[in-house]
């Protein structure tokens, strides 16, 4: 099945949801600091999976060092009037999944919750998702109002029901506090139901679900290294996943030592005015996995060099025991236009416009 995000999105019946409401170019964007993470659950509360994933932003910082920020990414911050939910208005974004995928990739399923917290009009936002004809009421849970849609395969054109998404989403609003989940399988059932995530998300925000910081694995090595940074993205990996992509990409010589036995990484991003600092954290299988890997010995024999670049003020790295933490510290601007310009999304676009 060819698919990409917007197309994917769009068969959900969730963009018209993340459009009305001035979210639709957050959609992407995982990524809290704050108390963002404690709207992030385990994911094995909803199903045993072996990739987790998290991400979260203190927006209303970010926001607030916007005028630090490289011009192209300001362009991010322009208001819709019509939108119930202005930039100035969002505080954090939160979100946290599982997924699985066959070692032969012929089925794959996935689930996940995003929150966004703030100072917006609740009843505004729930009339223009009611408007949407997709999204019918489901209800309420705890002090939440909630939002379903039932089959997110319905809105593929084009392609097989065999090779379709099935699953289902789910929005719930409440005082101070949207989200979103969304539960897939292709080629097989979908793990959960989007409703469930986003209960399970509730409950967790109110200290009654396990979190991810109480989940024993390498995601969780990961969180305690970059969670509390401004922006952070984690995620801890199936091991068959790796060796798969190790056999398929053929990956060989620094490359290929650098993956061998990883199990979990990450990043975290601190803004301060003009400064920013950057952190990478790689986890291994063990102690030896991550010498043998090299990670922290080659940044450290390179860090001079890479200080030379302009904008760059310091580069260094640490090993503890199975885990490797890069830390990367320099002038706002010049690393943010490095990192758009290499690939790494930073953008932030909470505007209602296209997705």
């Amino acid at each position: 099945m060819e698919t990409d995000r917007r197309s994917f999105v769009k068969a959900t019946g969730l963009a018209a949801v993340l459009g009305t409401t001035g979210l639709a170019g957050c959609s992407g964007l995982l990524g809290g600091g704050g108390d963002a993470s404690g709207w992030l659950y385990d994911p094995s509360v909803v199903a045993e999976v072996p990739n987790v994933a998290f991400g979260s932003m203190d927006y209303g910082t970010f926001y607030d060092n916007r005028d630090q920020l490289p011009a192209s990414m300001q362009e991010g911050f322009t208001t819709d009037p019509d939108s119930p939910i202005q930039p100035g208005d969002i505080e954090t974004l939160a979100g946290v999944g599982g997924g699985d995928v066959t070692a032969d990739m012929q089925s794959a399923s996935a689930f996940g919750t995003v929150v966004v917290t703030g100072s917006f009009p609740t009843s505004e936002i729930e009339s223009e998702i009611e408007a949407e004809s997709e999204v019918q009421p489901a209800g309420s849970y705890q002090d939440y109002s909630l939002y379903s849609v039932s089959d997110l395969g319905d809105g593929v054109t084009g392609v097989p029901a065999s090779e379709r998404f099935q699953g289902s989403g789910a929005v719930a609003v409440g005082e101070g506090a949207m989200l979103i989940g969304l539960s897939a399988g292709q080629g097989t059932a979908s793990p959960a139901t989007g409703t469930a995530t986003v209960e399970t998300m509730i409950d967790a925000s109110a200290g009654n679900a396990r979190r991810l910081g109480d989940r024993d694995g390498p995601v969780t090595e990961v969180q305690s290294e970059v969670g509390e940074s401004m922006v952070s993205v984690g995620a801890e990996v199936d091991p068959e996943l790796v060796t798969l992509a190790q056999r398929t990409s053929g990956m060989g010589g620094m490359q290929g030592q650098l993956v061998a036995g990883i199990r979990g990484g990450g990043f975290g991003m601190d803004i301060d005015g003009s400064t920013t600092t950057g952190t990478v954290v790689a986890v291994y299988d063990s102690s030896q996995s991550a010498t043998d890997a090299g990670l922290a010995d080659l940044v450290s024999g390179m860090s001079a060099r890479f200080e030379e670049e302009p904008g760059i003020t310091t580069v260094s790295a640490e090993q503890n025991g199975a885990v490797v933490v890069v830390t990367v510290e320099g002038d706002t601007d010049t690393l943010l236009e490095q990192g758009a310009g290499s690939g790494t999304t930073f953008h932030v676009e909470p505007t209602g416009t296209a997705l």
